[in-house]
């Protein structure tokens, strides 16, 4: 979303845009912090660590989500008569249709899935759930229009499904500039290996793995231990060096099938070493999709946390490129499409 604003912002700056989101601000710069408000209007997953869901959790806090739904319609409702939009644009809360609905003004969704299909996962045949899924369906069909990413599934009752390239921030700075300002001499010829996983394994697995690869460079965020391996470099993202800066530049990323990684390895041409997570349907597609157009594999949990991923780079790096490409200017394609319906 913060791609779509920035596209939408540049390509029709007289059009005023004003969020509510749980996210925090600095996410969505350049949009100004007083356009943007604090609202808890979606559901979302409770994760049990970085690779697992916690089914349970998720499952009572979206029981107690939709009984408390009419007093967050009624928030957003008053919110909303505020600010006046011409247009709701969500990812992905099934209740903003219904507050778009009460203020008279369409719902438009971006996304590469819905919550019917993510939270049928978790319900599986167990009847209990069937009045909540039908709710969330309910709402979505008052979606004037979802405008569908790859690598999902999007619910059947929204009335106009309309299909986007992928959404993926791409660098807008030369390669010599980003190794600069890592710290990243341009002699050095090491294969680059970028860790951008949040938690999950320790600083000592990381070096670890450093040490399995003298001939690689490893790349994190993370602050390392000072009797660390001397082939991990330490960066900081900031304004002048962002996560993609960094993608960039890489030969190998080590993450999880996330959507947005993803899009960022098929748009940087990055090969993927991931871990597989559970309760998350949408990986599904994404092991099924993305080697079509880098290389990817798979590594164990147990070699992923503790450090034991020489073999498994090694091989990685040795894979062929696929030739099938994949356009990844989703966010320019959405804005263009809601100027045009704007009109």
């Amino acid at each position: 979303m913060t791609q779509v604003l920035r596209a939408l912002s540049a390509a029709a700056p007289d059009i005023s845009i004003h969020l509510r989101t749980a996210a925090p601000p600095r996410v969505f710069e350049p949009i100004s912090p007083a356009q943007i408000q604090h609202s808890a209007i979606d559901s979302g997953m409770v994760e049990a660590g970085t690779l697992r869901i916690d089914r349970q959790a998720t499952l009572d806090h979206l029981d107690r989500f939709v009984a408390d739904s009419e007093s967050i319609i009624s928030q957003e409702i008053d919110a909303l008569s505020v600010l006046r939009p011409s247009m709701v644009i969500t990812d992905i809360p099934f209740l903003a249709a219904d507050v778009a609905a009460a203020v008279g003004v369409p719902c438009v969704g971006i996304s590469n899935f819905t919550w019917d299909w993510i939270y049928q996962s978790l319900f599986g045949s167990d009847a209990q759930y069937a009045p909540i899924h039908e709710r969330i369906v309910q709402s979505y069909a008052r979606f004037a229009a979802i405008l569908q990413l790859p690598f999902g599934r999007t619910c059947d009752q929204i009335r106009q499904t309309i299909p986007m390239p992928l959404i993926a921030p791409q660098s807008t700075r030369s390669k010599w500039e980003i190794l600069t300002r890592i710290g990243i001499g341009p002699s050095d010829k090491r294969k680059r290996v970028l860790f951008a996983t949040r938690g999950g394994i320790s600083p000592g697995a990381l070096v670890t793995a450093a040490n399995q690869c003298p001939e690689a460079l490893f790349l994190s965020n993370r602050e390392m231990p000072a009797d660390g391996a001397g082939n991990v470099k330490s960066f900081e993202l900031s304004a002048g060096l962002d996560f993609s800066d960094v993608l960039s530049v890489c030969d190998v990323v080590v993450s999880k099938l996330g959507y947005g990684i993803v899009a960022e390895c098929i748009s940087a041409g990055v090969r993927l070493l991931w871990p597989r997570r559970f309760g998350f349907v949408e990986d599904q597609i994404s092991e099924q999709e993305l080697p079509r157009y880098v290389p990817t594999m798979e590594i164990s949990h147990e070699d992923y946390a503790s450090g034991n991923w020489g073999g498994a780079l090694r091989e990685l790096m040795k894979q062929s490129t696929p030739r099938q490409t994949m356009p990844t200017d989703g966010a320019e394609q959405c804005a263009k499409w809601i100027i045009e319906s704007l009109e």
